[in-house]
């Protein structure tokens, strides 16, 4: 399956196309529930709740895997150290307390003395230091989790549940880095016997979370079953107990039609992605309602490649930018159910700049305005802009396998509409073995993906110098901006939160000012849901929660 970052860099689509797209409706609000209702009531133990999702994990470890998926499923396995809630701010989970040193170097912890692995492995210093020093190992081949822990040095234990972990150089994202399922913990013993399982899903799969991994049929479903010893939810729980379910059942149904017709029939309690033309018609449906949250992280947005002719130029994006209606194309391509993107990042991210939007819009007589000041004034026979004989043209890159069938309709309206100003936009389909090469070395124009995440550090990997796709990052538009580096540079090291808050502001409002990409639309966790389920909520990131959610009989 696509993984975090071949969706990133193999698709088109990626994320945003895989469901995330926005809509109106406040975070965690449920809506049109057709009498449903998603929560309230008093809590019941026991049963089974089934979650249906369209694809499966590659790798169920999630120090390996990148995939958004394991960070969702395994989340039921797997705690961390510390707790993100939606306003950004961070709470306790396995660690009680923490003080960071003056020079952002050192992050000591206290931890819970009452947490066990469900091998009944106690959870102390010692299980922390090894799990980390697994994420960093070369031997774990950690395609996210060791990036994402930054520049980590090592980890000093200091008592049995007290340790510092000590970094190479101040690293301001650390703590939202901890509150990961990337950077959950495994069972010591798992680690130490069973190193090469890990991500084979099953039985050493071994946490201290609400639920343990009990079984698996590959492609089809697995079983979670409650940890009925868990009692170490973060404060903002509202279950501080044990799961109420007795059985989390997931089923992969990649089509959308089989998962809306799985929760519509009673055979799902909750469908996840919902396909946005399906979205009013399920809120009019009895017995159904759709619970939706705003995702945070990167937006869907088309990235122009700065580093060639002739989107160098910053008029020349300015013009392709206002040549096209995202706002009207949105609202068609998803009958009205998400909302446009005015920055590269979404609304519900902390320290999203609102003044970008409305910064810009849909002007057509602008675009023909600026286009005429570069020289493409003339039109050829099938009325596109020419200068020296030459056509004004671009190229989109996109994997077929990895693009959504919404998206490539948005596609298509991108380029009716560049036409219409006299931009040749050609959609150049490859597999994904020859995408890499081509897109690592530039050779395309433009390129489309979102991010989803709940940290604005996520500007960085996006659109600094030192991210560039061939160095494994992820600057879409191969953006050298020495501007833009160095307010990433400083946000990524101050420990000073409204600092930080300014900085990722100013690289937004840069972003949109130059018109290094084209936003297009914002995205929205939309799950389907039977009146029968209860209590599922969202975590920082707009991914389902389950330690709380009951089913009524």
């Amino acid at each position: 399956m696509p993984t975090r970052r071949s969706f990133l860099m193999l698709s088109a689509g990626s994320l945003a196309a895989a469901g995330l797209a926005a809509c109106s409706t406040a975070p965690g609000a449920s809506s049109g529930s057709g009498g449903a209702p998603l929560d309230g009531g008093t809590p019941r133990d026991g049963g089974t709740l089934t979650f249906s999702t369209d694809v499966e994990p590659d790798v169920y470890d999630p120090h390996v895997s990148p995939a958004d998926i394991v960070g969702v499923l395994l989340r039921n396995v797997f705690d961390s150290l510390v707790s993100q809630r939606p306003d950004g701010t961070f709470e306790p989970w396995l660690a009680k307390e923490w003080k960071v040193s003056e020079d952002g170097r050192a992050y000591t912890f206290r931890l819970r003395e009452d947490v066990a692995f469900t091998d009944g492995t106690p959870f102390d210093a010692e299980a922390v230091k090894a799990n980390f020093e697994h994420v960093v190992a070369p031997a774990t081949k950690s395609q996210y989790a060791a990036t994402l822990i930054g520049p980590y040095d090592r980890t000093e234990v200091t008592g049995s549940h007290s340790l510092t972990v000590h970094l190479k150089k101040p690293y301001a994202s650390f703590l939202h880095a901890l509150s990961t399922t990337y950077l959950g913990f495994h069972s010591p013993k798992a680690l130490r016997e069973h190193p090469g399982e890990l991500g084979a899903g099953g039985r050493h799969s071994v946490g201290t979370g609400p639920f343990t991994f009990t079984s698996r049929v590959k492609g089809q479903k697995l079983v979670f079953t409650r940890n009925a010893a868990y009692g170490w939810a973060p404060d903002s729980a509202k279950n501080q107990g044990p799961a109420h379910l007795k059985q989390l059942v997931v089923t992969f149904l990649p089509e959308n039609a089989t998962r809306v017709g799985s929760v519509t029939s009673g055979r799902t309690d909750v469908a996840d992605f919902l396909p946005a033309n399906r979205i009013a018609a399920l809120k009019k449906q009895q017995g159904l309602g759709v619970l939706s949250h705003d995702s945070p992280g990167v937006v869907y947005q088309y990235f122009l490649n700065t580093d060639r002719a002739p989107l160098d130029q910053l008029d020349a994006r300015l013009a392709v930018r206002a040549a096209v209606d995202t706002g009207a194309i949105t609202r068609a391509v998803f009958a009205g159910q998400y909302r446009r993107a005015w920055g590269p990042l979404s609304p519900s991210t902390p320290s999203y700049a609102k003044s970008t939007e409305d910064s810009w819009g849909h002007d057509p007589d602008k675009a023909a305005e600026l286009l005429d000041g570069l020289g493409w004034s003339a039109r050829d026979a099938d009325g596109y802009r020419v200068k020296d004989g030459k056509r004004f043209s671009l190229t989109l890159l996109y994997v077929p396998a990895f693009t959504r069938p919404e998206r490539r309709t948005f596609d298509t309206a991108v380029q009716d509409a560049l036409k219409k100003a006299g931009i040749e936009l050609k959609l150049k389909p490859l597999d994904a073995g020859s995408y890499t090469p081509v897109r690592d070395r530039g050779d395309y124009d433009i390129i489309a993906f979102a991010w989803g995440g709940s940290d604005p550090d996520l500007l960085r990997t996006v659109f600094h110098s030192g991210s560039q796709l061939a160095d494994g990052g992820a600057n879409g538009s191969r953006l050298r901006d020495a501007t833009v580096d160095g307010w990433l540079d400083e946000a990524g090291t101050t420990p000073d939160a409204d600092r930080r808050a300014e900085l990722y502001g100013n690289v937004q409002e840069r972003i949109v000012e130059q018109a290094y990409t084209v936003p297009a639309f914002v995205g929205t966790r939309q799950l389907g849901v039977r009146r029968r389920a209860r209590g599922v909520a969202f975590d920082a990131s707009a991914w389902p929660l389950f330690q709380g959610a009951w089913v009524d009989a």
